[in-house]
């Protein structure tokens, strides 16, 4: 039984990891920066939040993937996976790039955005990985334990708009990473159904 759970964990971090190769490998493709985008200041401090979504994801995970509610395991591993892939043959058929400024700051954020950028090229941008994936564990967590909503709301809220606050996406990035979380919660549910 653990080593089954032990499976399950590992097969839907593994798929979030095919993030990784594709983002060294792309090159070129489509920035979606908009007017928008210029209103949107640079905030070294919300690296925190954007990290901190990396800590969401993998706890998400384990506490569903380590809870009794065999539905919701399957579900949500579904809905990780699908997004996974999905998300990776975007990133190689459609690329998209953001445009970073130069981090002038001296303070400890901008020395965790500048390392951040040396680490995570600036692919693999629309849908936003951040988006989508915060979303899909909001909704898989609110299942779990609904009497923590507002509390996760408020965390997906900051992981997601910490994205444009810390320049590593553009705004339209989480406008289609929001479209594409839905999307992929319509087509998890209707695979399962079926």
């Amino acid at each position: 039984m653990m080593i089954n759970k032990i499976l399950k964990i590992s097969l839907a971090i593994f798929s979030m990891l095919l993030y990784v190769p594709v983002n060294r490998l792309i090159s070129g493709g489509y920035n979606l920066k908009t007017d928008i985008d210029n209103y949107i200041p640079l905030l070294p401090l919300f690296v925190i939040p954007y990290l901190f979504g990396l800590i969401f994801w993998i706890f998400t995970i384990l506490k569903i993937n380590l809870s009794k509610d065999e539905k919701l395991i399957k579900e949500f591993n579904l809905m990780i996976i699908l997004a996974s892939i999905i998300s990776v043959a975007i990133y190689i058929l459609i690329p998209t790039f953001v445009t970073r400024p130069v981090v002038t700051g001296t303070d400890m954020f901008s020395e965790i955005l500048r390392f951040i950028y040396s680490n995570d090229q600036v692919y693999n941008a629309a849908p936003s990985g951040h988006t989508f994936y915060t979303i899909l564990c909001f909704v898989g967590l609110n299942r779990l334990i609904p009497g923590k909503k507002y509390l996760l709301g408020i965390l997906s809220v900051l992981i997601i708009i910490s994205t444009v606050l810390t320049k590593q996406h553009n705004f339209l990035d989480i406008v289609i990473g929001i479209v594409f979380a839905l999307g992929i919660i319509f087509v998890s549910r209707k695979l399962w159904r079926n």
